[in-house]
Protein backbone atom coordinates (compact mmCIF):
# COMPACT_ATOMS: atom_id res chain seq x y z
CA UNK A 1 0.00 0.00 0.00
CA UNK A 2 0.96 3.56 -1.03
CA UNK A 3 0.88 6.40 1.19
CA UNK A 4 0.35 9.59 -1.11
CA UNK A 5 -0.49 13.14 -0.09
CA UNK A 6 -1.89 15.22 -3.27
CA UNK A 7 -1.48 18.68 -3.25
CA UNK A 8 -3.71 20.29 -5.37
CA UNK A 9 -4.03 23.73 -6.60
CA UNK A 10 -7.73 24.60 -7.08
CA UNK A 11 -7.59 27.48 -9.32
CA UNK A 12 -8.58 27.51 -13.37
CA UNK A 13 -8.37 24.11 -15.26
CA UNK A 14 -6.86 22.28 -12.37
CA UNK A 15 -10.29 22.24 -10.11
CA UNK A 16 -11.23 19.79 -12.80
CA UNK A 17 -7.57 18.38 -13.06
CA UNK A 18 -8.36 17.69 -9.14
CA UNK A 19 -11.87 15.85 -9.68
CA UNK A 20 -10.86 13.82 -12.45
CA UNK A 21 -7.72 12.11 -10.34
CA UNK A 22 -9.76 12.02 -7.85
CA UNK A 23 -11.97 9.15 -9.68
CA UNK A 24 -8.97 7.86 -11.36
CA UNK A 25 -6.91 6.79 -8.16
CA UNK A 26 -10.55 5.64 -6.26
CA UNK A 27 -9.88 2.87 -8.90
CA UNK A 28 -6.25 2.17 -7.29
CA UNK A 29 -6.80 0.09 -4.81
CA UNK A 30 -2.84 0.36 -3.89
CA UNK A 31 -2.94 3.87 -3.10
CA UNK A 32 -4.45 5.32 0.26
CA UNK A 33 -4.96 8.77 -1.19
CA UNK A 34 -5.00 11.71 1.21
CA UNK A 35 -6.47 14.90 -0.81
CA UNK A 36 -5.15 18.51 0.25
CA UNK A 37 -6.83 21.39 -1.24
CA UNK A 38 -4.59 24.90 -1.85
CA UNK A 39 -7.44 27.43 -2.22
CA UNK A 40 -4.45 30.42 -1.13
CA UNK A 41 -7.62 32.07 0.88
CA UNK A 42 -9.89 31.24 3.80
CA UNK A 43 -12.77 32.93 4.95
CA UNK A 44 -12.73 35.45 7.96
CA UNK A 45 -8.24 34.32 8.25
CA UNK A 46 -5.82 36.13 9.96
CA UNK A 47 -3.98 36.70 6.97
CA UNK A 48 -6.93 38.17 4.94
CA UNK A 49 -7.19 40.65 7.27
CA UNK A 50 -3.25 41.60 7.36
CA UNK A 51 -2.51 44.97 5.19
CA UNK A 52 -0.65 43.42 2.04
CA UNK A 53 -1.62 43.39 -1.54
CA UNK A 54 -3.94 40.52 -2.08
CA UNK A 55 -1.35 38.49 -4.19
CA UNK A 56 1.64 38.56 -0.71
CA UNK A 57 -1.55 37.60 1.51
CA UNK A 58 -2.42 34.80 -1.09
CA UNK A 59 1.08 33.46 -0.83
CA UNK A 60 1.13 33.71 2.93
CA UNK A 61 -1.97 31.15 3.07
CA UNK A 62 -0.82 28.97 0.04
CA UNK A 63 2.23 28.43 2.31
CA UNK A 64 0.60 28.02 5.65
CA UNK A 65 -1.71 25.58 3.43
CA UNK A 66 0.74 23.32 1.93
CA UNK A 67 2.94 23.00 4.97
CA UNK A 68 0.06 22.26 7.39
CA UNK A 69 -0.49 19.13 4.77
CA UNK A 70 2.46 18.55 5.13
CA UNK A 71 3.14 18.45 8.47
CA UNK A 72 0.13 16.84 9.45
CA UNK A 73 0.01 13.65 6.59
CA UNK A 74 1.24 10.32 7.29
CA UNK A 75 2.80 9.36 3.79
CA UNK A 76 5.08 7.66 1.59
CA UNK A 77 5.69 10.01 -1.42
CA UNK A 78 3.93 13.40 -2.37
CA UNK A 79 1.82 14.50 -5.85
CA UNK A 80 2.04 18.38 -6.41
CA UNK A 81 -0.31 19.36 -9.26
CA UNK A 82 2.04 22.54 -10.15
CA UNK A 83 5.06 23.19 -9.10
CA UNK A 84 3.72 26.41 -7.33
CA UNK A 85 2.39 25.23 -4.29
CA UNK A 86 6.03 23.38 -3.66
CA UNK A 87 7.86 25.75 -4.42
CA UNK A 88 6.17 28.40 -1.43
CA UNK A 89 6.46 25.89 0.90
CA UNK A 90 10.13 25.65 1.43
CA UNK A 91 12.70 23.04 1.99
CA UNK A 92 9.79 21.46 3.98
CA UNK A 93 8.85 19.87 0.66
CA UNK A 94 12.54 17.36 0.33
CA UNK A 95 11.21 15.62 3.46
CA UNK A 96 9.51 12.77 1.62
CA UNK A 97 9.93 11.80 -2.06
CA UNK A 98 7.89 13.99 -4.51
CA UNK A 99 6.11 14.17 -7.81
CA UNK A 100 5.20 17.25 -10.05
CA UNK A 101 2.40 17.17 -12.62
CA UNK A 102 2.00 20.51 -14.99
CA UNK A 103 -0.14 22.02 -17.20
CA UNK A 104 2.62 24.84 -17.79
CA UNK A 105 6.03 25.66 -17.12
CA UNK A 106 6.42 29.31 -15.08
CA UNK A 107 8.98 30.25 -18.51
CA UNK A 108 5.94 29.50 -20.62
CA UNK A 109 3.51 31.00 -18.04
CA UNK A 110 5.20 34.38 -18.32
CA UNK A 111 5.14 33.87 -22.22
CA UNK A 112 1.40 34.11 -22.21
CA UNK A 113 0.94 36.61 -19.45
CA UNK A 114 -1.01 39.31 -21.20
CA UNK A 115 -3.77 36.70 -21.74
CA UNK A 116 -3.49 35.62 -18.04
CA UNK A 117 -3.63 39.24 -16.43
CA UNK A 118 -0.10 37.82 -15.23
CA UNK A 119 2.89 40.21 -14.57
CA UNK A 120 6.17 38.51 -15.78
CA UNK A 121 8.64 38.71 -13.89
CA UNK A 122 11.18 41.54 -15.65
CA UNK A 123 15.17 40.11 -16.60
CA UNK A 124 17.03 40.43 -13.10
CA UNK A 125 18.44 39.40 -9.69
CA UNK A 126 14.86 38.46 -8.56
CA UNK A 127 14.22 36.79 -11.83
CA UNK A 128 17.12 34.18 -11.98
CA UNK A 129 16.33 33.73 -8.40
CA UNK A 130 12.99 32.41 -9.03
CA UNK A 131 14.37 30.22 -11.96
CA UNK A 132 16.81 28.98 -10.05
CA UNK A 133 14.52 27.53 -7.27
CA UNK A 134 11.80 26.19 -9.43
CA UNK A 135 14.77 24.35 -12.13
CA UNK A 136 15.88 23.35 -8.44
CA UNK A 137 12.18 22.44 -7.60
CA UNK A 138 11.61 20.70 -10.93
CA UNK A 139 15.27 18.58 -10.58
CA UNK A 140 15.21 17.42 -6.96
CA UNK A 141 11.40 15.96 -8.06
CA UNK A 142 11.22 11.96 -8.34
CA UNK A 143 9.47 12.29 -11.24
CA UNK A 144 8.31 15.40 -13.59
CA UNK A 145 4.78 14.66 -15.26
CA UNK A 146 3.95 17.21 -17.59
CA UNK A 147 0.44 16.84 -19.40
CA UNK A 148 1.83 17.50 -22.80
CA UNK A 149 4.80 17.53 -24.63
CA UNK A 150 4.48 21.21 -25.41
CA UNK A 151 5.77 21.16 -21.62
CA UNK A 152 7.91 18.72 -21.98
CA UNK A 153 10.55 20.30 -23.85
CA UNK A 154 10.11 23.22 -21.64
CA UNK A 155 11.51 21.13 -18.87
CA UNK A 156 14.13 19.92 -20.81
CA UNK A 157 14.81 23.22 -22.57
CA UNK A 158 14.87 25.56 -19.80
CA UNK A 159 14.88 23.83 -16.78
CA UNK A 160 17.34 21.17 -17.28
CA UNK A 161 15.27 17.97 -16.50
CA UNK A 162 16.68 14.81 -17.57
CA UNK A 163 14.16 12.96 -20.19
CA UNK A 164 14.81 9.95 -18.05
CA UNK A 165 12.94 11.66 -15.50
CA UNK A 166 9.76 12.91 -17.27
CA UNK A 167 6.62 11.09 -18.43
CA UNK A 168 4.02 12.78 -19.95
CA UNK A 169 0.95 11.82 -18.76
CA UNK A 170 -2.13 14.32 -19.54
CA UNK A 171 -5.21 14.24 -17.53
CA UNK A 172 -7.99 11.29 -18.04
CA UNK A 173 -11.18 11.80 -18.45
CA UNK A 174 -14.21 9.37 -17.09
CA UNK A 175 -15.09 7.90 -20.24
CA UNK A 176 -17.80 5.52 -18.97
CA UNK A 177 -19.73 9.50 -18.71
CA UNK A 178 -17.74 11.17 -21.31
CA UNK A 179 -18.73 9.07 -24.19
CA UNK A 180 -21.02 9.59 -27.86
CA UNK A 181 -24.58 9.10 -27.49
CA UNK A 182 -27.04 7.36 -30.22
CA UNK A 183 -29.57 9.79 -29.62
CA UNK A 184 -28.95 12.74 -31.43
CA UNK A 185 -31.44 15.33 -31.68
CA UNK A 186 -31.99 16.62 -35.32
CA UNK A 187 -31.55 20.12 -36.11
CA UNK A 188 -29.02 22.65 -37.46
CA UNK A 189 -25.79 22.26 -37.62
CA UNK A 190 -24.77 22.60 -33.93
CA UNK A 191 -21.44 24.05 -32.87
CA UNK A 192 -20.04 24.03 -29.05
CA UNK A 193 -17.62 26.33 -27.43
CA UNK A 194 -16.39 25.98 -23.65
CA UNK A 195 -14.58 28.52 -22.08
CA UNK A 196 -14.56 30.55 -19.01
CA UNK A 197 -12.81 33.65 -20.43
CA UNK A 198 -14.85 33.93 -23.25
CA UNK A 199 -12.59 36.33 -25.04
CA UNK A 200 -8.54 35.02 -24.13
CA UNK A 201 -10.35 31.71 -25.82
CA UNK A 202 -11.52 32.72 -29.04
CA UNK A 203 -14.95 33.58 -28.33
CA UNK A 204 -15.14 36.72 -30.68
CA UNK A 205 -12.84 34.52 -33.40
CA UNK A 206 -16.18 31.79 -33.69
CA UNK A 207 -18.74 34.09 -34.04
CA UNK A 208 -16.93 36.02 -36.99
CA UNK A 209 -16.27 33.17 -38.32
CA UNK A 210 -20.29 31.57 -37.98
CA UNK A 211 -21.38 35.23 -39.74
CA UNK A 212 -19.43 33.62 -42.87
CA UNK A 213 -20.90 30.72 -42.90
CA UNK A 214 -23.88 29.84 -45.94
CA UNK A 215 -25.46 26.99 -44.03
CA UNK A 216 -27.65 27.68 -40.69
CA UNK A 217 -26.04 26.82 -37.63
CA UNK A 218 -26.98 26.50 -33.60
CA UNK A 219 -24.13 28.12 -31.30
CA UNK A 220 -23.71 27.13 -28.14
CA UNK A 221 -21.70 29.14 -25.94
CA UNK A 222 -20.83 27.97 -22.24
CA UNK A 223 -19.12 30.82 -20.71
CA UNK A 224 -18.76 33.20 -17.67
CA UNK A 225 -18.33 36.43 -19.64
CA UNK A 226 -21.21 38.43 -20.20
CA UNK A 227 -22.44 37.44 -23.81
CA UNK A 228 -25.84 37.74 -24.56
CA UNK A 229 -27.87 35.11 -26.50
CA UNK A 230 -29.47 36.00 -29.75
CA UNK A 231 -31.70 33.94 -32.27
CA UNK A 232 -29.05 31.15 -32.95
CA UNK A 233 -26.47 31.63 -30.34
CA UNK A 234 -27.29 29.89 -27.37
CA UNK A 235 -25.74 30.96 -23.51
CA UNK A 236 -25.27 28.68 -20.60
CA UNK A 237 -23.06 30.56 -17.36
CA UNK A 238 -24.75 27.44 -14.91
CA UNK A 239 -22.77 24.96 -15.50
CA UNK A 240 -19.89 22.68 -13.53
CA UNK A 241 -17.43 20.25 -14.62
CA UNK A 242 -18.58 17.12 -15.51
CA UNK A 243 -22.46 17.91 -15.05
CA UNK A 244 -24.95 15.82 -16.84
CA UNK A 245 -26.05 19.10 -18.88
CA UNK A 246 -22.61 19.97 -19.74
CA UNK A 247 -21.59 16.07 -20.88
CA UNK A 248 -25.15 16.35 -22.89
CA UNK A 249 -24.26 19.92 -24.21
CA UNK A 250 -21.02 18.03 -25.55
CA UNK A 251 -22.66 14.50 -26.54
CA UNK A 252 -25.59 16.60 -28.85
CA UNK A 253 -22.93 18.89 -30.72
CA UNK A 254 -21.03 18.29 -34.00
CA UNK A 255 -18.07 19.97 -34.15
CA UNK A 256 -16.53 21.58 -30.86
CA UNK A 257 -14.77 24.76 -31.64
CA UNK A 258 -11.90 26.15 -29.19
CA UNK A 259 -9.83 28.92 -30.96
CA UNK A 260 -8.43 30.46 -28.22
CA UNK A 261 -5.34 32.69 -28.21
CA UNK A 262 -3.26 31.56 -25.04
CA UNK A 263 -3.87 27.67 -23.40
CA UNK A 264 -1.77 25.37 -21.68
CA UNK A 265 -3.81 22.06 -21.98
CA UNK A 266 -7.46 22.55 -23.22
CA UNK A 267 -9.50 20.09 -21.20
CA UNK A 268 -12.64 20.78 -22.93
CA UNK A 269 -10.78 20.32 -26.00
CA UNK A 270 -10.14 16.66 -24.10
CA UNK A 271 -13.87 15.84 -23.42
CA UNK A 272 -14.68 16.76 -26.54
CA UNK A 273 -12.99 13.85 -27.92
CA UNK A 274 -14.04 11.56 -25.76
CA UNK A 275 -17.61 12.40 -26.57
CA UNK A 276 -16.39 11.20 -30.17
CA UNK A 277 -16.87 15.30 -31.37
CA UNK A 278 -14.42 16.37 -33.98
CA UNK A 279 -12.55 19.36 -32.91
CA UNK A 280 -11.22 22.82 -34.52
CA UNK A 281 -8.61 24.40 -32.27
CA UNK A 282 -5.74 26.51 -32.80
CA UNK A 283 -1.77 24.92 -32.69
CA UNK A 284 -1.49 26.54 -29.21
CA UNK A 285 0.09 24.98 -25.73
CA UNK A 286 -0.46 21.59 -25.28
CA UNK A 287 -3.48 21.11 -27.97
CA UNK A 288 -1.57 19.58 -30.60
CA UNK A 289 -1.27 16.74 -28.27
CA UNK A 290 -5.43 16.11 -28.47
CA UNK A 291 -6.01 17.49 -31.84
CA UNK A 292 -4.25 15.76 -34.56
CA UNK A 293 -4.75 17.72 -37.86
CA UNK A 294 -6.90 16.20 -40.51
CA UNK A 295 -7.59 13.12 -38.02
CA UNK A 296 -9.99 13.71 -35.36
CA UNK A 297 -10.18 17.48 -36.04
CA UNK A 298 -8.07 20.82 -37.63
CA UNK A 299 -5.83 22.89 -36.40
CA UNK A 300 -5.92 26.99 -37.21
CA UNK A 301 -4.19 29.81 -36.62
CA UNK A 302 -5.50 32.17 -33.86
CA UNK A 303 -7.56 35.15 -34.80
CA UNK A 304 -8.58 33.57 -38.30
CA UNK A 305 -12.22 33.67 -38.63
CA UNK A 306 -11.78 33.05 -42.49
CA UNK A 307 -9.46 29.88 -41.63
CA UNK A 308 -12.09 28.70 -39.15
CA UNK A 309 -15.20 29.53 -41.16
CA UNK A 310 -13.13 27.34 -44.50
CA UNK A 311 -12.84 24.19 -41.49
CA UNK A 312 -16.48 25.09 -39.99
CA UNK A 313 -18.06 25.12 -43.75
CA UNK A 314 -16.50 21.23 -44.44
CA UNK A 315 -17.47 19.92 -41.39
CA UNK A 316 -21.08 21.03 -41.93
CA UNK A 317 -21.10 19.96 -45.43
CA UNK A 318 -19.45 16.86 -45.36
CA UNK A 319 -21.24 14.33 -42.83
CA UNK A 320 -19.03 11.36 -44.06
CA UNK A 321 -16.00 13.45 -42.63
CA UNK A 322 -17.43 14.45 -40.06
CA UNK A 323 -17.97 10.72 -38.86
CA UNK A 324 -15.28 9.80 -39.69
CA UNK A 325 -12.78 12.76 -37.31
CA UNK A 326 -15.53 11.32 -34.49
CA UNK A 327 -14.63 8.13 -34.53
CA UNK A 328 -11.10 9.03 -34.65
CA UNK A 329 -11.62 11.46 -31.52
CA UNK A 330 -13.10 8.53 -29.39
CA UNK A 331 -10.34 6.23 -30.24
CA UNK A 332 -7.45 8.87 -29.34
CA UNK A 333 -9.85 9.64 -26.13
CA UNK A 334 -9.75 5.60 -25.32
CA UNK A 335 -5.57 5.42 -26.01
CA UNK A 336 -4.64 8.27 -24.16
CA UNK A 337 -6.83 10.30 -22.10
CA UNK A 338 -8.49 7.53 -19.91
CA UNK A 339 -8.27 8.52 -16.43
CA UNK A 340 -8.11 5.20 -14.73
CA UNK A 341 -5.40 3.98 -16.86
CA UNK A 342 -3.21 7.46 -16.58
CA UNK A 343 -4.32 7.02 -12.89
CA UNK A 344 -2.80 3.76 -13.01
CA UNK A 345 0.55 4.86 -14.71
CA UNK A 346 1.47 7.51 -11.80
CA UNK A 347 0.33 5.54 -9.12
CA UNK A 348 3.31 3.16 -10.66
CA UNK A 349 5.46 6.24 -10.63
CA UNK A 350 4.72 6.92 -6.85
CA UNK A 351 5.75 3.64 -5.87
CA UNK A 352 8.85 3.96 -7.25
CA UNK A 353 9.48 7.15 -6.15
CA UNK A 354 8.50 5.64 -2.58
CA UNK A 355 10.74 2.42 -3.31
CA UNK A 356 7.30 0.40 -2.28
CA UNK A 357 6.36 -3.14 -4.32
CA UNK A 358 2.86 -3.54 -4.67
CA UNK A 359 2.72 -6.55 -6.53
CA UNK A 360 0.05 -5.66 -9.13
CA UNK A 361 0.12 -4.96 -12.67
CA UNK A 362 0.13 -1.66 -14.17
CA UNK A 363 -0.49 -0.66 -18.26
CA UNK A 364 2.31 -0.08 -20.23
CA UNK A 365 2.83 3.47 -20.98
CA UNK A 366 1.29 4.21 -24.69
CA UNK A 367 1.88 8.48 -24.18
CA UNK A 368 6.05 8.58 -25.11
CA UNK A 369 7.59 9.91 -27.92
CA UNK A 370 6.40 7.64 -30.75
CA UNK A 371 2.80 9.04 -30.02
CA UNK A 372 3.42 12.69 -30.81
Amino acid sequence: MIRVLFILEQHLGHRTYAENLRFGFARQPQVQAQWAEITYYQAGGLIERLPLPKTVRGILRGRQQVRQALRQAEYDVALFNTQAPAAIAGGIVRRRPYLIATDITPRQYDEMASFYHHRADRPGIESSVKHWLNRRLFQRAAWVLPWSHWVRDSLIREYGVHPDRIQVIPPGVDLSRWQPTRDRMPGHFRVLFVGGDFYRKGGPTLLAAIQQLPIPVEVHLVTRSPIEPTASVYVYRDLTPNSPRLIELYRQADVFVFPTQAEAFGIAALEAIACGVPVIATPVGGLPDIVRDGVNGFLVPPNDPTALAARLRLLGEQPDTRWQMAQAARHHAERYFDAVQNAARIAKLLAQAANVTTGLCFPKPSYDESSR
